[in-house]
Formats: structure tokens, sequence, C-alpha cells
């Protein structure tokens, strides 16, 4: 069975084609927008609202690290405030005199793989994984795209932490007590048939048919990635 995979521009995939990957395998790395206020009259000691009088760069426009965002030009001395950061212009507050850069920078932690098998093929909006034998499920009110081995509750195995760490908890319902449990000992989120709350702070989804959880819980596959996007869900072994 195959899985498509979204991926999107703002995302850098670290993925290669015909590399085996594990839900430990680095996936992405994510490029986050940052906003930075620089106090442009206080630095320059100027009047805020003449603010305008000392830019070099406006709203809208670009800026590289490195380049001049404003400068005071004296009768002895230059003072000039010199842009740490590479982005856009967002705003020019004249009020209090500072200006909001929108950077996009790439974080240093990347996120690991929801998903267990081999790339097959990368493409510039999505990859194609090779999971092996598997069966693909209809889902809803899935609230991000996230996997990992399974857990199911029907069995009522011990809920120590070697069995719920990064796992996916099965079940028709749960708890808050059980689920308060889960997410302590470091869950991955939650599959279940019935909706549950609303404040639940873990990736979460449902399947859409009784059947279908029937005929999961009997066939006790080791695995499942559930993609917010398609609503679907896929168990393999």
């Amino acid at each position: 069975m195959h899985i498509t995979i979204p991926l999107f521009e703002s995302d850098k995939c670290l993925l290669k084609e015909d590399q085996v990957v594990g839900f430990e395998t680095p996936f992405i790395q994510k490029k986050v927008e940052e906003e930075i206020n620089i106090s442009i009259a206080k630095n320059l000691n100027i009047d805020p609202q003449k603010i305008f009088n000392y830019l070099k760069k406006f709203v809208g426009e670009s800026i590289e690290k490195g380049e001049t965002i404003a400068f005071n030009k004296g009768i002895f001395s230059t003072k000039k405030i010199i842009s740490k950061y590479s982005g856009l212009i967002k705003e020019i507050n004249h009020s209090d005199g500072s200006i909001t850069i929108l950077s996009k920078t790439e974080t240093e932690n990347t996120v690991n793989s929801y998903f267990k098998g081999k790339v097959t093929k990368i493409k510039k909006n999505e990859l194609i994984i090779d999971v092996g034998r598997g069966e693909e499920f209809p889902g809803k009110n899935i609230s991000r795209n996230f996997g990992g081995k399974t857990f199911y509750l029907d069995e009522n195995p011990d809920f120590i932490l070697e069995n719920l760490y990064n796992s996916i908890v099965v079940c028709e319902d749960i708890t808050s007590y059980y689920k308060a449990k889960a997410e302590a000992l470091g869950t991955s989120g939650f599959l279940s048939l019935s909706k549950l709350a609303e404040d639940l702070e873990f990736p979460s989804g449902q399947l859409k048919n009784f059947n279908d959880y029937k005929k999961i819980i009997k066939a006790k596959f080791t695995y499942c990635t559930i993609l917010s996007n398609s609503s679907s869900i896929y168990f393999y072994q």
C-alpha cells in the first residue's frame, strides 16, 4: 500500500527517494515566521513621530541581514541601525518610533516522521511512501497529520511508558482519567470512534464507521498514519 504525504513550500523535506523511514527519522525542517520589533526612535534618539525621516526601508520592502534600516546623521558622527535579520518590513509605528520585521528563519529542531516505510517518490508538494501490507479507512475531525505504532485500548493492557510512548491510542472512547494518563506517558495522539473532548491538546481523529472500527480491532494492525488533508486513516503492518 502507498500513502501520499503532503509537503508544504515552507517546509524543507529531509528525506531521499528509496530511503527507509521510521518514526524517529527526521522528516522536515520547518520555516517559521518570527516578528522582530526594533525601537528606531530610542536607538537613534529621535522624535518617534519623525521616524520616516530617518528610515531607509519602508513597509512592504524586503531587507537583508547587514543592511541599514535607519540612520541619524549628526555634525560629528552618524548613528546607524543595522538589521540582524533578513525578512520583510511589516509595520512602522510612528507613535513609539518602532518598526516590525517579519523574519523567516529555519528552526534548528526538525519534525520526525509520522509514518513508517520506504520513500518511493518525492515531488514538489508530496511524497509517496510504500508501507507494505495495509488498508485505508475514512476518518473525520482529524486535528492534524500524525501517526505511530498502535495501542489498542480494548485489550486493556498495562498503561505503562513502554506501551504508550510515541503510540497512537486506538479506542471506541476514552475516559478523562485514561486520556490524561496516556498524555503523561507520551502518547502521540488518539484515534477513536466517538468524538473526544474539544479541549484535547494532543493530535486526534475519528473513524467514520463502526464496522471499520471492529475490523481494525480484529486485525490489530501494528502502525497507523492519519492525514487531515484527505481525512484518511492508514493502518499497516
